[in-house]
């Protein structure tokens, strides 16, 4: 068994700076580090070795500081390590990378190829599956469990999804990304440390992988960042201390009352727009949303992404079209065409496998292919994020991942706005390609106002045999209802963070959200120490949010959290210690014990709450 693993060595992104004066990264004296996913990655991969013809070698792309990172990748057990470094690399978007990467590989000719879910600076987990495509793999992302017997032709993997999760059987060769419960997080010793130092790293370069310099780097990059935007801490910060429960609960709800009707009166965001002008019969330039379901209904999600479809269409002069991965229902249909799809494209996935096969990337490629759409928006999810990664490097197309907005510019390019490292940036990224693609994420933008009069077009995608290797879903299993998918729409949330204490805490704080109406969301260590489910984990690794009330209760703050409730209106917390960082991301705020000041805050907040609604 020969198993690569592609590693990233990304700067630790809580370390860097930001001077909001100039629009500059600070990124002097930032240390790096390898990307924790990867590391997990890894650490499954080392202890699937079983015998010693098996072999783990670590493959990282970078300029030559990166030795430094694969140095401790034999720290933590690699056989070898190899680092592919070139200044032709420089400017490589996902597609680039992934392409540099598969040739690579194509010389190794490994059985199993593990990623991280996403790295930590750019957080778009493409380049596993734009790998698997250009390689012609099967794969499997979010999967926090892998398992492999010892002389077998496939592994068994438990892949994460919104509503719970799936068991795969997956043939290899293959690639997996990985997340989360997939290995215990661990640290080599002080002696693997100093042994690793005496091993070599080999270094090659994209001469050493093909003679076209042009698939590289800046050249061979369908995607390009326009500019930064920095995106300047803008919560109030007050904190209440050494005041009584009762007190400091009423000053805060004093002040979220006045906050909420300043964000109204500034016009914050509120219904979407009726729809107005449509195109149905101008497919040139047209857009097509790639609809979500859950339960065999239309999520939320979907209609988001309709409505910014409708607002783009207004300059395109163009259709909407909604594609359908299963079997069109009439109460579908319906919803679809009166959130602003002008016609309906069905794709029956019935004799093709899941949303994140190969077989349905194909059939839709194809149909993208065929028709050349303006835009294709998909949900940043994982069925979403798989899709539109496989489709872009089977097309060879510009893929941004986990925007938060889009916009049309003077030249009719699509700007799509992504958020990077920490959500303290906002880079505008344009494509050279068409269609563009994006995944976009769930909770941030507004659906029309629907209009229960129109008819859409129905239309089916034929589905075109698939002979290739292919994942198969032997198990599906539905999480116990907690609240996952309405927290995307939640209007009230309240997070819970370590500082609760333990499990058994939650009921009380399960039972004071609800008297407020509010959506129960939490964090990473709390998902890891098995409180509660991923589903509800809030942050770079979990959903990101926009309520108008977040509330966060024991949360430390630390920025793979907070970027996940930066759209939030009004953040609330009460923390014990006074140097949290929750503190600063958050507008109003309350040192002490939770059980002592969270009741009083809840009754005082009812009201204000009622009057929100």
């Amino acid at each position: 068994m020969k198993i690569a693993v592609c590693v990233k060595y990304v700067p630790v992104v809580a370390r860097m700076g930001f001077d909001y004066e100039n629009k500059t990264i600070i990124r002097e004296g930032v240390p790096s580090e390898v990307n924790p996913f990867d590391l997990l990655g890894l650490t499954r991969a080392v202890e699937l070795k079983s015998g010693s013809s098996d072999e783990v070698f670590a493959l990282s792309m970078g300029p030559p500081q990166t030795t430094e990172g694969l140095t401790q990748c034999i720290a933590f057990g690699a056989d070898r390590a190899v680092l592919l470094t070139d200044r032709a690399l420089a400017g490589s978007d996902t597609l680039a990378t992934a392409r540099a990467l598969s040739l690579a590989l194509a010389k190794e000719q490994p059985d199993l190829i593990i990623c991280g879910r996403n790295s930590a600076d750019a957080e778009t987990g493409q380049v596993g599956p734009e790998l698997a495509e250009l390689m012609g793999l099967p794969h499997v992302s979010q999967v926090r469990k892998l398992e492999y017997t010892p002389g077998g032709d496939s592994v068994t993997v438990e892949r994460a999804t919104d509503e719970g999760h799936q068991v795969i059987e997956c043939p290899l060769p293959a690639v997996v990304c990985v997340t989360e419960g997939v290995a215990e997080e661990r640290f080599p010793s002080r002696e693997d440390l100093t042994a690793a130092q005496d091993k070599p790293i080999e270094e090659i370069s994209c001469s050493d992988l093909t003679g076209d310099l042009s698939l590289f780097g800046s050249a061979g990059s369908p995607t390009w960042v326009e500019d930064i935007r920095l995106v300047e801490p803008s919560r109030l910060g007050e904190v209440i201390t050494g005041e009584e429960p009762s007190d400091a609960a009423r000053q805060v709800a004093e002040r979220l009352k006045e906050r909420l009707a300043a964000i109204s009166a500034e016009g914050a965001a509120g219904p979407g727009e009726v729809v107005s002008a449509r195109y149905p019969d101008s497919q040139e330039r047209s857009i097509w949303v790639v609809a979500e379901t859950a339960g065999g209904e239309i999520r939320h999600v979907t209609l988001e992404m309709l409505g910014k479809a409708r607002q783009l269409s207004e300059i395109t002069r163009s259709e909407v079209v909604a594609v359908l991965i299963g079997l069109s229902g009439t109460a579908s249909a319906s919803a679809l065409a009166a959130y602003g799809a002008d016609r309906i494209l069905v794709l029956d996935n019935s004799a093709l496998g899941p949303v994140c096969s190969r077989a349905v990337s194909e059939c839709l490629a194809d149909a993208i292919e065929n028709a050349r759409p303006y835009g294709v928006l998909f949900a940043s999810t994982p069925d979403g994020r798989d899709l539109a990664s496989r489709i872009a490097a089977q097309l060879q197309l510009g893929l941004t991942g986990d925007a938060i907005d889009l916009e049309i510019n003077s030249d009719g390019q699509l700007v799509q706005l992504k958020p990077a490292l920490g959500g303290n940036v906002v880079a505008p990224i344009l494509s050279k390609t068409l269609p563009n693609l994006v995944t976009l994420r769930p909770g941030l933008l507004s659906p029309a106002q629907p209009d229960e009069s129109v008819e859409a077009r129905i239309e089916e995608i034929p589905a075109i045999r698939f002979e290739g290797a292919d994942i198969r879903v032997l198990e599906e299993h539905a999480s116990e209802d907690v609240g996952a998918i309405a927290l995307t729409q939640a209007q009230i949330v309240l997070g819970v963070g370590m500082g609760i204490g333990g499990a058994e805490s939650l009921p009380e704080v399960q039972a004071l959200a609800g008297s407020i109406g509010a959506t129960v969301a939490t964090t990473r260590n709390v998902v890891h120490s098995g409180w509660l489910p991923h589903q509800v984990q809030v942050g770079i690794s979990g959903r990101t949010i926009a309520p108008k009330v977040y509330i966060a209760i024991g949360i430390r703050g630390a920025f793979n959290h907070t970027v996940g409730i930066q759209k939030a209106g009004v953040i609330l917390t009460i923390n014990r210690n006074h140097r949290a960082p929750m503190f600063k991301a958050a507008d109003y705020g309350i040192v002490g014990d939770w059980k002592d000041f969270l009741p009083p805050l809840i009754e005082e907040l009812k009201p204000v709450l009622a009057d929100m609604a």
